[in-house]
């Protein structure tokens, strides 16, 4: 009740008349609330994607915001981008959709050759390749992701943290990904731990979303294992 009347009183626009104005602005709003309540397609979000967008499919897509104009990659990039193209293709001018001038979390989780690595996205953008290895005149375009990567996770602090921890350290390496490898985005938080080998040094551990798949980073967990895997007697 005391948002209600807090809403309403925001809503006068007639301080010479208030109490008129704030009763006309009551009775609007439950005219409002009686047409929705009957036609409640009224009141139906819009579906589909921001105008701009572009729709990769599988519940992928890059927004709106991009650069304006095609440019030449920056030159710390140009040698993994040309890799990624293949060897006899010339350098392309390309657009960026970059994260560094909006607020959004960067850091993903993603498929790199069948293994699990985290990585913090630089920018996205679109190659052309071929379409078919058969035919030189089919192309497309690849979507991918220009990603700094984190190194695997120390596998003597998981295991000890029983798959828990899972602690990085930033690499210097990038990477070019097909947006479709992103599996989650993730939380790196920085820290500076001792790690069992005795080393101190600052590094990044990992944090997702509870419920997430975790724990499949490349390191057994003998609690996940049907099987005795050190031999000794187990306490029930």
């Amino acid at each position: 009740m005391e948002r209600t009347i807090g809403n309403l009183g925001q809503e006068i626009r007639q301080p010479s008349n208030p109490y008129a104005n704030l009763s006309q602005e009551g009775l609007r709003r439950c005219q409002i609330n009686t047409l929705l309540s009957v036609l409640p397609e009224l009141d139906e979000p819009p579906k589909g994607l921001p105008a701009g967008s572009v729709d990769l499919g599988d519940g992928y897509a890059l927004l709106r915001k991009r650069d304006q104009y095609f440019r030449l990659p920056d030159p710390e990039h140009a040698e993994v981008i040309a890799r990624f193209l293949g060897e006899g293709r010339a350098l392309q001018r390309i657009k960026k959709w970059p994260l560094d001038k909006i607020r959004v979390s960067r850091n993903v989780k993603f498929d790199l050759d069948g293994q699990i690595r985290f990585g913090e996205i630089l920018y996205f953008t679109q190659l052309s390749v071929e379409a078919d290895a058969d035919n030189e005149d089919e192309w497309r375009f690849a979507s991918v992701a220009l990603i700094k990567l984190y190194s695997t996770p120390d596998e003597s602090l998981l295991k000890l943290s029983s798959q828990t921890v899972a602690s990085c350290a930033r690499l210097d390496e990038v990477c070019v990904l097909d947006v479709k490898k992103i599996l989650s985005v993730v939380a790196m938080v920085p820290h500076t731990p001792t790690l069992p080998s005795g080393v101190t040094e600052p590094r990044f551990f990992m944090m997702e979303r509870p419920g997430f798949d975790i724990s499949n980073l490349g390191v057994p967990y003998a609690g996940y294992l049907d099987v005795d895997v050190d031999g000794g007697d187990d306490i029930e």
